[in-house]
């Protein structure tokens, strides 16, 4: 009996250690955790952005994308040149987690936008090739759980999207624990010191794969383009302009330039075609030589800057017959 005590005192203590370890580890991330990537601070302040957008006494435009608006727009710019050309104050707000899609889009949507009823005049939905498309939840489990879900919206989560045991457990684990939400944050910053460019390289190989598993020939603009072992579908998005739709905010779609001519899927067509103020097809209109996009995808600040130039251009019209409609 004395020696089950004394290993039960021993196994105590080895446990108040690692529990104590972990809660420092835990307060040590919660403090310093938006430092191991600016897209983890982004998705910090995705709050602010929306309530700064909504505080403007301005027509607003609010961008949701990813690191293909993120790197293609000025927003600054924009707002400077839209404001001049509508003679009243134009203010654009610009949320772009890096790789996200719509599920992504529609919660952090829903959470921060439109349960705070914060709706902006226009709401801009960049995309590029596949990235329409739905997507697994459980690839996003962990960003779904640290930033973009709120309490309302849990029971849709769980009934639609994260249905099996082993996702659930994952969402709740990285919903109260910000360690953990972060790991994959981590494992790429040891990966960074292990593996020489692993940061440039990571990125073209998966975004190769996506493309070669998403959007098949891209010079056929009428093919299917079938997906790789899974059935295409583009629900989330659907779910997102309905959503949009109830809340009185018109959608308009932005096909993104690259450096190759890419298809817009028939689907995807239908489906923007069925509504106003449908599509901005930028993807062999800006005619933006290929060095201008040094990874294929992403261009860079004369890109940049041509594209938002002719960016104004083209959405000027849009933001003209919604400032008229709504008596601004």
């Amino acid at each position: 009996m004395s020696r089950l005590r004394e290993l039960l005192r021993v196994e105590g203590r080895t446990l108040v250690f690692i529990l104590a370890g972990l809660v420092v580890l835990e307060i040590g991330f919660r403090a310093v955790g938006d430092r191991l990537s600016g897209d983890v601070a982004h998705m910090d302040r995705i709050d602010d952005i929306v309530a700064d957008l909504d505080r403007a006494d301005a027509f607003k435009v609010l961008f949701v994308g990813n690191s293909l608006i993120a790197e293609g727009l000025d927003p600054v710019a924009l707002e400077g040149s839209l404001s001049i050309s509508l003679a009243q104050p134009v203010s654009v707000g610009l949320v772009r987690p890096d790789g996200s899609s719509p599920l992504e889009w529609y919660y952090l949507l829903d959470r921060w936008v439109f349960s705070e009823g914060r709706t902006p005049d226009l709401l801009v939905i960049p995309f590029g090739p596949g990235h329409l498309f739905d997507r697994d939840a459980r690839q996003a489990t962990f960003r779904l759980a640290a930033h973009h879900v709120g309490n309302g919206a849990l029971s849709e989560l769980l009934s639609r999207d994260l249905t099996d045991f082993e996702a659930r457990s994952q969402f709740f684990l990285a919903r109260v624990s910000r360690a953990y939400a972060l790991r994959e944050r981590i494992q790429r910053r040891a990966l960074d010191v292990l593996i020489p460019d692993y940061r440039e390289l990571a990125p073209l190989i998966l975004r190769r794969g996506a493309r070669t598993a998403d959007t098949g020939s891209v010079t056929d603009a009428d093919a299917p383009n079938p997906a790789v072992g899974r059935t295409r579908t583009l629900q989330m998005v659907q779910r997102l302009t309905a959503r949009a739709g109830t809340a009185g905010v018109p959608v308009l779609f932005l096909a993104m330039p690259e450096a190759e001519l890419w298809a817009v899927d028939s689907a995807v067509a239908t489906m923007i075609g069925d509504g106003w103020p449908g599509l901005l097809d930028f993807r062999g209109s800006l005619a933006l030589p290929p060095e201008r996009f040094p990874d294929g995808e992403h261009m860079d600040s004369e890109g940049r800057e041509r594209f938002t130039e002719r960016l104004s251009a083209e959405l000027l019209p849009t933001v003209l017959r919604l400032s008229e409609a709504s008596g601004g």
